[in-house]
């Protein structure tokens, strides 16, 4: 009696996993968050990077000013604690976005292309929001950040400055330099308009940031759930709320980003 070959298990496994590599057609995507302060993006990230992690994707969260050496003296600035001139200050957030992008420990680039999704509490466009005025040229800025590159979907949370404001002084007392009425105003218009822009943002999705938390993440998710089926073909399965949080399958190591300008 002839005996079936024995079988390699790992080996099995190891095909298994090349096969369902194979059929997911998707990469691992940048998402970021972009909003005034107290608009709620860490709050809304942080929901998003769970809802991702209970449909087994692999993914971070990350902001900028970044947690950095860069970003350390940024947040000093912004905490009032050190002065520098406008441009001085958009060019420290240019340069901590340039090694929050590319250092080789935990830079957004690498992240990406190990496969796992990265999730940006502000980037690009709250600079431009937050430094364009009478003062500083948008074309200058946005050369500054040109070597930047260019998400694959952008979360605006449009909140009104009152509700900042409120929400800001529920949480803290501590100084910013941008937490004032007439500074959030001109930050919002300026976000407005830049977002009107379309350019350089990947997928807009806009979300009323005046409601409460889970109003605010429903509208968000409604419009997210759409452009990530469309996106990520092959995590079908994963979508399905059905699935358990128990870790699965990375998504595909993420090709090289070109870099592209910003404007």
């Amino acid at each position: 009696m002839r005996c079936d070959r024995a079988r390699d298990p790992v080996g099995e496994l190891a095909r298994l996993r090349q096969e369902l590599s194979t059929d997911m057609e998707t990469q691992a995507k940048f998402v970021v968050f972009e909003g005034l302060d107290g608009a709620g993006t860490t709050t809304q990230i942080n929901r998003l990077a769970r809802w991702l992690a209970h449909r087994r994707v692999p993914c971070e969260v990350t902001s900028e000013p970044s947690h950095g050496p860069l970003g350390a003296i940024l947040r000093t600035a912004i905490e009032g604690r050190v002065t520098f001139s406008s441009r001085t200050l958009a060019l420290a957030f240019a340069a901590d976005r340039l090694d929050h992008l590319t250092n080789h420990t935990n830079g957004i680039e690498m992240s990406l292309s190990l496969g796992r999704w990265v999730l940006c509490d502000r980037y690009v466009l709250s600079s431009l929001a937050y430094q364009l005025d009478g003062e500083m040229e948008l074309d200058w800025l946005l050369a500054i950040n040109n070597y930047a590159s260019t998400p694959d979907v952008t979360i605006f949370i449009d909140t009104p400055t009152d509700v900042c404001l409120q929400r800001i002084d529920s949480r803290t007392s501590n100084f910013a330099i941008f937490h004032n009425q007439p500074e959030l105003d001109r930050t919002l218009t300026n976000y407005r308009a830049i977002v009107a822009r379309g350019e350089n943002i990947g997928h807009l999705i806009t979300v009323n940031g005046g409601g409460s938390e889970d109003e605010v993440f429903t509208e968000l998710v409604a419009q997210f759930e759409p452009w990530m089926r469309r996106e990520s073909s092959g995590l079908q399965k994963d979508l399905d709320p059905g699935f358990g949080e128990e870790p699965g399958l990375a998504a595909p190591a993420r090709q090289p980003r070109q870099t592209r300008a910003v404007r």
